[in-house]
């Protein structure tokens, strides 16, 4: 009786795209320690899901705020704010896409995050205003990037569909300078579908999973074993979530 072989077949991304509003580029690599490796689906190279794994991330160089302290950038932040809402109102129209604000980031976050992560540098918080928009297909998700990166000029582009989260989480998160206001603004960019696992099943299990290195920390041990393999279980239950759906994108972009 014959061998049968299986064969895994990686597909290159040939095309790179990178936004004509980019910055001078400093490329910076991430830690791959943050990502899990898949392997992708074999698709043509004129389908959408070809287009939105060619777009690249990467990072401006100096990327900073227009204004150094806090408290000029919250005087500044609720027009900046209501920039980005009219803009991203305007484009996900375009593509029956829908838009969520939390509104601005909260002063006491914001502060910790500039001692913690920061260095003290007030300049370098690009989350006070922020959004998120939703789309139901690869198509619409490229069209909107394409849409606000020609509006606005690109700062950072962290595509989380090359590389997902260790969860299987997949995103496009884009740092972009308004032409009205020069502030630096964050928006993330979802497929419906896994939008909808983030702030449902997999919330949950990440609330676990905070519960149980919270414990571990509180109590200054690291994990027991069996708190390691629970971890393990759930974090593979969230990427069979998340990768199911990301399938259903695939499935519908695969050329008969």
């Amino acid at each position: 009786m014959g061998r049968i072989f299986h064969a895994w077949v990686i597909v290159p991304i040939l095309v790179i795209r990178v936004s004509a509003h980019a910055d001078g580029l400093d490329v910076q690599k991430f830690k791959f320690s943050q990502y899990v490796s898949y392997q992708q689906t074999i698709i043509n190279n004129n389908s959408p899901i070809f287009e939105l794994l060619s777009i690249p991330s990467f990072r401006a160089v100096n990327v900073s705020q227009p204004y150094q302290t806090l408290a000029k950038l919250y005087n500044i932040a609720p027009q900046a704010q209501q920039e980005l809402e009219n803009l991203t109102h305007q484009i996900a129209h375009h593509v029956n896409g829908t838009v969520h604000s939390s509104g601005l980031k909260e002063k006491t976050r914001a502060e910790e995050k500039i001692v913690g992560e920061l260095a003290g540098d007030a300049s370098k918080l690009t989350d006070i205003a922020r959004i998120t928009v939703e789309v139901d297909s690869v198509e619409g998700l490229i069209r909107v990037y394409t849409e606000l990166t020609a509006a606005a000029r690109t700062q950072e582009v962290i595509n989380r569909f090359q590389l997902p989260k260790p969860s299987g989480y997949r995103d496009l998160k884009v740092l972009l300078m308004l032409p009205e206001s020069q502030f630096i603004v964050e928006v993330q960019l979802h497929l419906k579908g896994i939008f909808e696992i983030k702030n449902g099943q997999e919330h949950n299990i990440y609330r676990e999973i905070q519960i149980i290195e919270r414990n571990a920390a509180l109590q200054d041990r690291i994990l027991s074993e069996h708190e390691f393999a629970r971890i393990e279980h759930l974090r593979q239950q969230s990427r069979a979530l998340y990768d199911n759906a990301w399938q259903h994108y695939q499935l519908m972009n695969i050329e008969v």
